[in-house]
């Protein structure tokens, strides 16, 4: 209720009197109605606004995106007489905060897995501007109603899209492929070293015959006669035969 224009009192529904204008006047406000504003188109998607949607985001991409956020009054007192245009006010702030939001995240974050926090964000963020007006206005809901590329680069975006899922895809085929060859392939290379560990004794020198060999100039002669090697020409050498026992050479 004003009296000569200036706030009196506060009433709640129900019957109530006051004098009549111009000595007092009141101003009804319905508390409990969900108001929306549409930031970025207007009744419909398809009617875009392009100066609210287009915004630019971290990695310097431009994104096309409408957005509805709904509303109710929780001071009546701060709503009608702190702001002049306090339902403006609620598109500016929403604009400004998803405006933030979008320039700090990347274009895939905001048109794939990042809408829901995106949403949360903003709704946070518009009720801290709100406040600081003191529009006595309440966000109750953030809706995020399309997010794409502009018209103009749509096409080229769907390829960049598709030519990704093709990248990932065989990525995965081979990932596959590769977890089905290499188990397979370890069975006969296992097989192979130890193989090659059982030959290794029957075709290397042992250690004292080495030794003797380096800074030599001995001339040596080595044969295989039957499951023996023969060394002849260095002293003390030794013959070593399949089963592992080392004989003296005379």
């Amino acid at each position: 209720v004003l009296r000569f224009g200036k706030f009196v009192e506060e009433t709640h529904p129900g019957p109530r009197w006051h004098l009549p204008y111009p000595l007092e006047s009141a101003e009804v406000v319905n508390v409990s109605q969900v108001r929306t504003v549409e930031i970025g188109y207007r009744n419909s998607v398809k009617s875009k606004v392009p100066k609210e949607s287009l915004m630019l985001t971290d990695d310097e991409n431009i994104i096309d995106i409408q957005f509805a956020v709904q509303y109710v009054l929780k001071d009546p007192r701060d709503y009608l007489f702190n702001n002049r245009y306090p339902d403006d006010s609620v598109l500016q702030a929403a604009e400004t905060a998803i405006r933030e939001i979008v320039g700090r995240s990347t274009m895939d974050f905001v048109l794939q897995e990042g809408r829901a926090q995106i949403t949360v964000r903003a709704q946070k963020l518009m009720q801290e501007i709100l406040d600081r007006y003191k529009t006595g206005i309440s966000v109750s809901k953030v809706t995020m109603q399309n997010a794409q590329p502009p018209e103009q680069v749509q096409a080229s975006f769907d390829d960049a899209v598709k030519s990704g899922q093709d990248r990932e895809r065989q990525k995965n085929e081979g990932q596959a492929y590769a977890n089905d060859v290499i188990p397979k392939a370890r069975g006969p290379a296992s097989r192979l070293l130890q193989e090659g560990e059982g030959y290794k004794p029957k075709v290397v020198m042992d250690e004292p015959s080495l030794e003797l060999l380096k800074g030599s100039s001995v001339d040596y002669t080595m044969e295989l006669i039957g499951s023996q090697f023969k060394v002849t020409g260095i002293p003390g050498a030794k013959s070593s035969c399949g089963c592992g026992t080392s004989f003296d050479i005379a």
